[in-house]
């Protein structure tokens, strides 16, 4: 019924791009600082287009517009598997503050 989604091509890029980001952080060339915003950058993105595309499903669903575009399916998807990704590294970045509040 929809595409094909690229989960392991993206799940792949995202893990490359996060320890290519961690091992320049932890050599030094970049910023604590600047590691941790371009992560913030990417979880706000993805966060924000699997949001909006959502809402726009829901008004397609709402009011009976068929078919629903799977373009707009297919971007929510992939936004979403970005948006999970880069949580859990949000997760791994913040680890020590979160390990201190939970436990």
């Amino acid at each position: 019924m929809f595409g094909q989604y690229y989960l392991l091509p993206l799940t792949l890029l995202l893990i490359i791009l996060y320890t290519l980001t961690y091992f320049l952080y932890t050599d030094g060339t970049i910023t604590k600082r600047t590691y941790k915003l371009i992560w913030l950058i990417i979880l706000i993105v993805s966060s924000l287009i699997v949001s909006i595309v959502g809402i726009i499903l829901e008004y397609y669903i709402n009011n009976q517009i068929f078919p629903i575009d799977s373009t707009l399916i297919f971007w929510h998807v992939e936004a979403g598997i970005i948006a999970t990704l880069s949580g859990i590294f949000h997760i791994h970045i913040y680890w020590k503050k979160i390990k201190n509040v939970f436990l």
